[in-house]
């Protein structure tokens, strides 16, 4: 990752810090909005709001949003990294900014919004790749696994669907890719 951090402290160590001076402290994050690509209905962008109250009181309010592929994490963990992020900037309003190691002294931009501003700057590395068109054989392939797996219970057997059949996840059978619904198997038996 290019640029000093550094100087810059973490939203989870900030988190010790207000937890430590507030007892009755509560933080409740939440999902405003996950944007969906239309066709594959897989989500592109997520938008998290956090809340921290002190007791039950409401204090500070922010959110953060972050696009799905936008940054290495971002491949596997964007809606993790909104809700640290949206989590961060409300600590910064409660006035628990990223502080100096150094001298102590509160320091602006944080370490998230680096990041995020590096993304925005950084061009493209590459244009997106046309979509795979699938074969009649490959779709019907899908259509097969897909019909398995909505009635599996085996989390096995779902691993497996998932290895031996990686050529045909992104097919998209009634509004789902096969992938998200060998995804949406796996939480309905993990319950």
């Amino acid at each position: 990752m290019a640029g000093n951090y550094e100087g810059y402290e973490t939203a989870a160590e900030r988190l010790v810090r207000i937890h430590a001076d507030h007892k009755d402290l509560r933080i409740h994050a939440k999902i405003v909005e996950v944007v969906r690509d239309p066709e594959t209905l897989r989500p592109i962008q997520y938008i998290v709001e956090s809340h921290i109250y002190y007791g039950d009181v409401l204090m500070f309010v922010d959110v953060a949003e972050e696009m799905v592929g936008s940054s290495f994490v971002n491949k596997t963990s964007a809606l993790e990294n909104a809700s640290t992020s949206a989590t961060g900037r409300a600590l910064s309003l409660a006035g628990y900014l990223g502080t100096d190691p150094t001298t102590k002294k509160p320091t602006r931009p944080l370490r998230q919004d680096m990041e995020k501003s590096q993304r925005v700057e950084a061009p493209q590395a590459k244009a997106p790749e046309a979509k795979r068109v699938y074969t009649q054989q490959e779709k019907e392939k899908a259509v097969e696994i897909y019909t398995k797996i909505e009635v599996e219970t085996d989390f096995e057997k779902l691993k497996e669907a998932w290895t031996t059949n990686a050529d045909v996840l992104d097919v998209v059978i009634d509004g789902i890719s096969l992938r998200d619904h060998i995804l949406n198997r796996r939480a309905a038996i993990n319950g």
